[in-house]
């Protein structure tokens, strides 16, 4: 192969690295709910759950983080070594409820969101526990705030913000978060 023959090979491959990102780039710029796909979150009892759809997506696999600050695990039980139970002295205790998901990406470009904040776990002593050898069981969580971030790869392609008032969130309550890009 001659000099010149190599260097336009090499400008070649070069190009075609370029208009490959660039088009991984450009299907991730595309990202849009779909109708009917806007995020809804409901407090599924002790969990709040987001569910999304989304599509214009390159094929990368789509991460959602959901992260909840200020959650109240309520109505909380202590129980001994023995299965003996006895409420808690705290009435409620706080924490951030969080959870993440990955989704994959259809032959279409679509993906389907389904987030989970973890079960909660509360401490013996910050539900009021005698001591730290009992067990909590959570009787509820009631969510406040909220915030709900869908990425794919290195890029953030929405966050959503939502809040149930000052009253908090009930079992069963749906709420539509507001969404911006990037």
């Amino acid at each position: 192969m001659s000099r010149l023959t190599k260097r336009l090979f090499v400008v070649a491959l070069v190009c075609v690295g370029v208009l490959a990102t660039a088009g991984v780039a450009a299907a991730t710029e595309g990202a849009h709910f779909t109708q009917g796909g806007d995020p809804v979150c409901t407090d599924i009892g002790l969990q709040l759950e987001c569910t999304a759809e989304i599509a214009g997506l390159g094929q990368q696999r789509v991460t959602s983080d959901i992260s909840a600050p200020g959650a109240l695990a309520v109505n909380n039980l202590c129980e001994n070594k023995g299965g003996n139970q006895a409420p808690g002295q705290n009435p409620a205790a706080s924490f951030t409820a969080k959870g993440t998901a990955t989704s994959f990406v259809d032959k279409n470009g679509r993906a389907i969101v389904d987030v989970t904040t973890d079960s909660p776990s509360v401490s013996p002593k910050d539900a009021g526990c005698p001591n730290g050898n009992w067990h909590v069981i959570v009787g509820d969580v009631i969510f406040f705030n909220y915030t709900l971030t869908i990425s794919q790869g290195n890029q953030t392609l929405f966050t959503c913000t939502g809040s149930f008032g000052s009253a908090g969130s009930t079992d069963g309550q749906s709420n539509t978060p507001t969404c911006t890009e990037g």
